[in-house]
């Protein structure tokens, strides 16, 4: 008896690579459509965890402080005004915190600094930096401070006040965009300070809270 052979027709053949070059298509597409959706997620995780490390990073290091007695003034105040006096920062009062030994992102050559001072500067179309300089350095008045940048991603940073003139214990916080200013034109210390960070859409923010009162020793 004679076995029937039968082949695929030329129509079939060319059917089957239809229907397998679209299947194959159509797993690339998703692949790759994962892969971005997994990047994209991966790049929000990575800027949340930029936001908390900055934070804590400024937490920190106003925390560890040394007070410092800005002229005319007769209490003693972690956080204060300051103008630099190199040019480039002159009539600027930056908030400014001293440090007995400057944090690990503040290196200069290839050692940690004493008696730091840090300054906050924003530019709102590059970030947060940090002005930085040792009190020991000779050219501390004289020079300017060095600038590292902290977070490309502040786009914004408020001043939170608490007003008491009603009542005490009714006393609400007043958020400005800008430092509020005394009768003589110098800048009030806030309580606290918000930074607000900003990544393709996703907006988060963070409060830093100034301490007004330091009860240890100086440092210098």
């Amino acid at each position: 008896m004679a076995r029937s052979r039968k082949g695929f027709t030329l129509l079939e053949v060319m059917v089957s690579v239809f229907i397998g070059a679209t299947l194959l298509v159509a797993t690339t597409t998703f692949i790759f459509s994962m892969g971005e959706l997994w990047g994209r997620g991966a790049n929000v995780w990575l800027f949340q965890k930029h936001v908390r490390g900055v934070s804590r990073f400024l937490e920190q290091s106003i925390q560890a402080t040394s007070w410092k007695l800005p002229q005319g003034e007769e209490e003693q105040t972690p956080v204060y005004w300051y103008e630099w006096s190199s040019r480039e920062y002159r009539n600027r009062s930056l908030l400014t915190f001293e440090m007995e030994r400057s944090p690990g992102v503040l290196v200069w050559p290839e050692s940690r600094l004493p008696y730091v001072v840090c300054s906050l500067e924003f530019e709102k179309s590059e970030g947060l930096f940090m002005l930085w300089r040792s009190r020991l350095e000779q050219d501390f008045e004289e020079e300017s401070p060095r600038r590292t940048l902290i977070s490309p991603f502040v786009t914004g940073v408020k001043y939170y006040y608490i007003d008491y003139e009603e009542d005490e214990e009714d006393a609400e916080w007043e958020v400005q965009d800008d430092p509020e200013k005394e009768a003589d034109g110098s800048y009030l210390l806030p309580q606290r300070i918000e930074l607000v960070f900003e990544y393709e859409g996703q907006e988060e923010k963070r409060q830093v809270v100034l301490p007004t009162i330091f009860n240890g020793l100086p440092i210098f």
